[in-house]
């Protein structure tokens, strides 16, 4: 067999491969995990259940597969992008939410199931799981700190940050539909927009963090309020 022969030989199974996935999700989110056996696929798929051993030995590799579609790859990705240290923080995060609403909306179907299936997973399973999971959260903790060190975040709380776009990417796998208004580039390039701008200082914040004598004097004028506020609360009582 010839390079380009065994090209498009790999090619195919590939293909095939990911059809066999695809029937699987779907019967997955319609009937459940346990609800859906390994014939089930193979009568989706129109084709005997030895054909499907060729690719998958068990409907729980297959479920592996669609973790490792969904969790573990975007714990690489979000990694790589997070390793940018000499980047920009504001336009890393900016790739990183860009990258996973792209990424999950690309397998949706596929993060609805793992979603759903959670505690169905095989103790192992849920554990690479879980530790991608986390994985993912780190790295954009991480970035969130580094806009905030820099001075170009909000003071505010970076793990509770990270949950809340992750979530805000996560959700978009729920509501959109291929075909509509916008395309899934266009949708992630909105979200990981208003992501930027819901932690981006303003311009007159910056300059007090990067200015010392600003920053001390607008400490000393809230000292000033809160005294005041104090001597309020105190003689009205």
């Amino acid at each position: 067999m010839g390079r380009t022969s065994a090209k498009a030989e790999t090619g195919r199974k590939a293909l095939l491969r990911q059809s066999v996935l695809d029937a699987a999700a779907k019967l997955f989110a319609e009937r459940g995990f346990a609800g859906t056996s390994f014939q089930d696929i193979a009568d989706a798929l129109n084709v005997g259940r030895t054909a499907l051993y060729y690719y998958f030995k068990s409907k729980e590799e297959v479920l592996a597969s669609l973790v490792e579609e969904v969790t573990v790859v975007s714990d690489r990705q979000s990694a790589m992008l997070s390793a940018r240290t000499d980047d920009d923080p504001v336009e890393v995060l900016r790739s990183m939410v860009s990258g996973h609403v792209e990424l999950l909306l690309s397998h949706a179907l596929q993060f609805r199931v793992v979603d759903r299936t959670e505690v169905e997973l095989p103790h192992d399973l849920r554990a690479v799981h879980e530790r991608s999971k986390r994985a993912v959260l780190d790295h954009f903790t991480t970035q969130i700190a580094r806009g905030i060190q820099q001075g170009l975040f909000r003071p505010v709380d970076p793990r509770v940050a990270a949950f809340a776009l992750i979530g805000m990417c996560s959700w978009t796998t729920w509501w959109f539909h291929e075909g509509g208004r916008k395309t899934a580039r266009e949708v992630a390039g909105i979200l990981a927009d208003l992501a930027v701008h819901s932690l981006l200082r303003t311009d007159d914040q910056r300059k007090a963090v990067s200015d010392p004598g600003n920053l001390f004097r607008q400490l000393h004028e809230n000292l000033d309020c809160l005294e005041l506020l104090y001597k309020r609360q105190d003689g009205g009582a």
